[in-house]
């Protein structure tokens, strides 16, 4: 009786054990980017790497796992018309310019801070297929685009997380 009780904590402490990290890395973790006035809540394996491009700026990129599994490069662009028009322009120059674009879809995307377009598709880089969701988030007059690439199978499996992420997405 009494190897029973013990034999069922145990089994309590290994199941804690192997699930609050699991939790606390769901939960996320906050980056601000004091100079591009952001800032979004990393979510599982994402994580921030910051480096200096040609000209001597500060960069920030976030990358799952390793870059090939997925990538956010998040910009901010003007608004010269209405939201849905600047995705549809998007979405043609892609058909264009992207080799191998198939399957796009886009739809109304909400629940955080800013609200706008998740457009999904797939492409080609050289001979790897490719999964990308682009978050258009109005902001006033300007557009935040939150842009993530991965290999296909990966990128877009985590479709819940990607869309934590941008749902977290605040301007400062």
């Amino acid at each position: 009786m009494k190897h029973t009780g013990l034999m069922f904590m145990v089994l309590v402490f290994l199941v804690l054990l192997v699930t609050v990290p699991a939790v606390a890395a769901q939960n996320g973790r906050e980056f601000t980017d004091p100079a591009r006035q952001y800032k979004l809540t990393l979510v599982g394996d994402w994580r921030a790497v910051s480096y200096d491009d040609a000209v001597g700026r500060q960069k920030t990129e976030f990358v799952y796992r390793d870059r090939s599994e997925g990538l956010l490069k998040i910009s901010r662009e003007p608004l010269t018309g209405s939201l849905a028009d600047m995705v549809h322009r998007e979405e043609e120059n892609l058909k264009i310019y992207r080799s191998g674009f198939e399957g796009s879809s886009s739809e109304s995307f909400g629940g955080g801070p800013l609200s706008g377009v998740r457009l999904s598709f797939f492409s080609t880089e050289g001979n790897r297929k490719m999964a990308n969701t682009f978050y258009y988030l109005q902001d006033k007059n300007a557009v935040w685009v939150l842009r993530f690439i991965g290999k296909r199978g990966s990128l877009d499996a985590i479709r819940n997380i990607t869309d934590q992420i941008a749902r977290s997405f605040k301007p400062l």
